[in-house]
């Protein structure tokens, strides 16, 4: 474990807690800036977590989840995912996020929603949500750079582990489940795009497409590893 990581909690703190809301864009670049140098090591995860040979055991599920933290502002997690695996097109309502490669290198294909249209059929939620389509971005280990959504940008994307697998920290802020006023509580949609016509550029040139809400996909599913906390998080959260 090493005191970057531990930068990067408190740094998260700070940044997602009620009380310094006023500081919040400056205090989220910082937090940016440190997740940019985290590592694999500075999660003090085993690298086999992230191997071929893991991946290869016959029961081995498709993607793993590791959890590392979760308050009432925040959640740090790890997802690691088998080659050529795609995690499915899902939604992070009006959520912060952070995405860190920490093992690999990853395909990004991210959507920002414009406009949505919501109805009950049968007892059953049917959603439409019309996206703007972003540039695909890859990125890799060693390249440095952490992704990053808003509750307004790129809520929407599907994850590829490509050339091998790949592992991710991310932090999401407020963690699924939370529940706000006005909005209510959060939960985890999934999606698929539909066909449009032409090929969906709009009169501003940018490319758009329609996603709409669908089952849990069957092939999405995860097994687990423990986590060791490491004391810092155990004193920060009993401090005042």
């Amino acid at each position: 474990m090493t005191t970057l990581f531990a930068r990067v909690f408190r740094q998260a703190k700070v940044t997602f807690e009620q009380a310094n809301a006023e500081r919040f864009l400056n205090n989220l670049q910082n937090l940016r800036a440190l997740m940019d140098q985290l590592t694999l090591a500075d999660l003090n995860l085993d690298p086999m977590v992230v191997s071929h040979e893991t991946f290869q055991l016959p029961t081995k599920a498709p993607c793993t989840f590791i959890d590392i933290f979760e308050n009432t502002y925040f959640t740090m997690s790890v997802f690691v995912l088998r080659e050529n695996y795609t995690m499915p097109l899902h939604d992070h309502p009006r959520m912060h996020g952070l995405l860190k490669v920490v093992a690999g290198t990853v395909k990004i294909q991210s959507y920002t929603e414009i406009d949505r249209r919501e109805q009950t059929r049968n007892g059953d939620e049917l959603r439409h949500v019309l996206v703007n389509v972003e540039q695909e971005r890859v990125i890799g280990v060693n390249k440095g750079e952490c992704a990053m959504l808003t509750p307004a940008e790129r809520n929407f994307h599907e994850i590829t582990a490509v050339g091998g697998p790949a592992a991710f920290f991310d932090i999401l802020s407020p963690p699924y489940n939370a529940d706000i006023p006005v909005y209510g509580k959060r939960t985890c949609s999934f999606y698929r795009k539909l066909l449009v016509h032409g090929d969906g550029t709009s009169n501003d040139g940018r490319k758009r497409t329609v996603l709409e809400k669908i089952a849990t996909p069957d092939h999405y599913y995860c097994d687990t590893e423990h986590y060791e906390t490491p004391e810092f998080m155990f004193t920060s959260a009993t401090s005042k």
